[in-house]
């Protein structure tokens, strides 16, 4: 029986062979992002949550083989904040109290390693070092239903330097695991698969069945409560999840008044994010 060492050395041979084509596309690549900094220079953030989902739903889409997808993410992640870096560098705050490093784990792995992260405890904090600009973006968690710190009201503001959600994390969904939504300074970057959060505050307290009704009537499509709150019978609080890129001049933002008439105190469309790509625990295919 012949030996399998020559083989297997044409294998390794042919793995040497395409880790060299890699790194050189990458320097390609690199290159590439230079021309594109030195064109934009300050024009605008280099962070581009739409565009990434746009790219990481293309390369799902066309991925096959024995390799898995969650790895390849990784791989893309890392590389594209490299990149992102190369372009303009940024730095992150991420709301984790003690005793919880979920969050930390959960932007580490979307912002690749080069990103610094300052560790808060408090949500309002996170939210505040965006505002005054001595962080790009915050990583919170997901507004939901008895949470210790509601931090998501302090988004509903007019002023164009007014925080807002611009991304979803992880991109990449595929089991039951901890998501963040990730807030800055920053107009959206839209994408094909857009999602958007509008936060309402009354004058009175209304069920959340009436208020996701008139919701529906305003014009929304796919409307989901995520969270409810109040600071007194007289400020009660809705955050809700809308199909689309909702802005503040759309009909059904403007029709909301019709549908609450005097207890609607205001409502703002305070960012929204690319819809997550959720993969079949089975294939691992979206």
């Amino acid at each position: 029986m012949s030996s399998p060492t020559p083989r297997l050395d044409l294998l390794r041979q042919d793995i040497d062979a395409i880790d060299a084509a890699i790194h050189d596309l990458i320097v390609k690549r690199g290159t590439i992002v230079e021309d594109i900094r030195k064109i934009k220079k300050h024009a605008g953030p280099a962070l581009r949550p739409g565009r990434e989902a746009t790219i990481l739903r293309r390369l799902a889409a066309k991925h096959q083989g024995a390799f898995p997808l969650s790895a390849l993410v990784c791989l893309w992640r890392e590389m594209m904040g490299g990149f992102t870096h190369m372009q303009q560098p940024f730095s992150g705050a991420v709301h984790a109290p003690v005793g919880h490093d979920r969050l930390i784990r959960l932007a580490r792995d979307h912002y690749g390693s080069l990103t610094a992260l300052s560790v808060m405890p408090s949500a309002s904090a996170c939210v505040r070092a965006v505002a005054e600009g001595t962080v790009e973006i915050a990583i919170m968690a997901v507004p939901a239903d008895g949470e210790d710190e509601s931090w998501w009201p302090l988004l509903m503001g007019s002023d164009k330097k007014t925080p807002q959600v611009v991304s979803r994390l992880p991109f990449i969904q595929d089991g039951d695991g901890e998501q963040a939504l990730v807030v800055a300074r920053w107009a959206r970057d839209l994408s094909e698969f857009e999602a958007s959060l509008v936060a309402i505050r009354l004058g009175e307290r209304t069920s959340r069945s009436r208020v996701m009704s008139g919701v529906a009537a305003a014009g929304f499509a796919d409307a989901v409560s995520l969270a409810t709150m109040e600071t007194d019978p007289e400020n009660c609080f809705h955050v809700i999840e809308v199909a689309d890129g909702v802005n503040a001049d759309d009909a059904a933002m403007k029709a909301l008044a019709g549908q609450f008439g005097p207890a609607l105190i205001d409502a703002h469309v305070i960012g929204g994010y690319a819809r997550p790509l959720v993969l079949s625990s089975n294939t691992g295919k979206n």
